[in-house]
């Protein structure tokens, strides 16, 4: 699965620190600068959308754009900040279909769920009724810290129900979101040119995938690729990490067998078959 990201000409290595350091001074964060020699702490920042979201990003792709910092939302499995996305001159980019707000994966659980649960984490908020005080600028509240009960995900049904966590919301005020901005191009991972910093043009996906995503099962395969791609990149084990999906994609398969069946028909015994016909 690619990662939609904004490639950074302003890095900001203190995002990647306690959500304390989301609330210091103009004078902390100007000593949080890094020295103009020395090495990029980020080189780009993903926000691993789903199919749907990818299509939503589609018009913008290329454009130079500006995140600003909204608020930080974590729980005991991650850490992750909404975004408002404007162009350079602060006007908004807007794209539909979204499954959540935007937003950027800092940190998760060692040994834990992967970035993908950061939407999972906005969806409680959601349904708790908490996401609106990062969302509303006229909301008064700026922080929470509570409870959110447990759960059923529709961005990741396969972990589901999630367990009732400890969460806690922190929102920036304009002063600070306008110090935490990042500049870039927003664009796939997958069709960024490092050497030349633009955003290339879609590759042909395979003929395997789209008949795959064509069918009954394409929600299931979708999944499955994502955690492919995730391990491919991480080096993570696929046989132990993917399993659920592996076998959620099996079992769809199985069910699905007037679709699929070109999968297991062996071309041999068609061969035979065809020339029994013949005969």
């Amino acid at each position: 699965m690619s990662t939609t990201f904004l490639r950074s000409r302003r890095l900001l290595p203190f995002l990647a620190a306690p959500t304390a350091l989301l609330s210091v001074s103009s004078a902390h964060l100007e000593a949080a600068e890094p020295e103009p020699t020395s090495q990029p702490a980020v080189d780009f920042v993903g926000v691993f959308p789903t199919a749907e979201e990818q299509e939503a990003f589609a018009p913008i792709f290329g454009r130079a754009a500006k995140l600003h910092v909204k608020g930080l939302a974590e729980d005991d499995h991650a850490q992750t900040v909404l975004v408002a996305v404007t162009t350079e001159t602060g006007e908004s980019l807007e794209y539909d279909g979204a499954a959540e707000p935007a937003h950027v994966t800092l940190s998760t659980s060692a040994g834990g769920l992967s970035a993908g649960y950061s939407s999972v984490l906005l969806e409680r908020l959601r349904a708790s009724d908490k996401l609106r005080y990062l969302l509303d600028d006229e909301e008064g509240i700026s922080q929470w810290t509570g409870e959110l009960p447990a759960f059923e995900s529709k961005h990741l049904p396969l972990f589901s129900p999630f367990p009732a966590v400890e969460a806690k919301i922190v929102k920036v005020d304009a002063k600070q979101s306008e110090q935490l901005a990042l500049q870039g191009t927003v664009c796939l991972s997958s069709r960024f040119d490092v050497s030349t910093g633009e955003c290339q043009a879609p590759k042909a996906e395979c003929g395997f995938c789209k008949f795959m995503k064509a069918g009954p099962c394409g929600k299931e395969f979708t999944a499955w690729e994502a955690c492919l791609d995730s391990c491919k990149k991480s080096g993570d084990d696929f046989i132990e990490k993917c399993g659920p999906q592996t076998l959620a994609l099996r079992d769809c398969v199985d069910a699905n067998p007037e679709y699929y069946h070109v999968l297991s028909d062996d071309p041999e015994e068609k061969k035979d078959e065809s020339e029994a016909e013949d005969k």
